[in-house]
């Protein structure tokens, strides 16, 4: 038994990298790309801490905002959002042509362009809600609703009652 194992070892240069599945595979870059794109969606949707925690009236003041500068940004958020918003809505459009024309391929892309054009949208909406409601910080659920939920007031309430 002995010569078998020796004759399998002297061999083994010959057909151990042949049968190697995980270098066939690239399983060490496989594995080091999973790694970094969990890394990424966990970084995209766990959301940061402000660097600085301010009230909207002290933001005002520390980049020297007026009132007429707020009104400019709010119209320029609306012409943003509305822009956007119509790329968005001609790209599913275009994605329903192309699935009836069977290109099912190309719709998927122009859904998935279609998405980022709507979250350019969201984002400047939801920029003109804070400053129509002048509030930093707002929640997505607050967006959602079109209503600011102060939490110290309500407690304040509650103490009264």
């Amino acid at each position: 038994m002995s010569v078998f194992k020796k004759v399998g070892q002297g061999l083994a240069w010959a057909y151990k990298p042949a049968i190697n599945v995980k270098a066939w595979i690239g399983w060490d870059i496989v594995k080091a790309t999973t790694r970094y794109v969990y890394n990424l969606g966990r970084g995209l949707f766990v959301p940061q801490k402000a660097a600085i925690n301010e009230s909207f009236k002290e933001a005002l003041a520390r980049l020297n905002l007026s009132e007429a500068d707020l009104q400019l940004r709010h119209k320029e958020f609306m012409h943003l959002f509305l822009v956007y918003g119509a790329i968005g809505v001609a790209i599913v459009a275009y994605s329903f042509y192309l699935f009836y024309s069977l290109n099912f391929i190309g719709g998927l892309l122009a859904i998935v362009v279609a998405s980022l054009a709507f979250a350019m949208a969201f984002r400047f909406h939801f920029w003109m809600f804070q400053i129509e409601h002048k509030k930093l910080g707002c929640s997505v659920r607050e967006w959602w609703h079109s209503k600011i939920e102060d939490t110290v007031e309500t407690k304040d309430s509650e103490e009264k009652k």
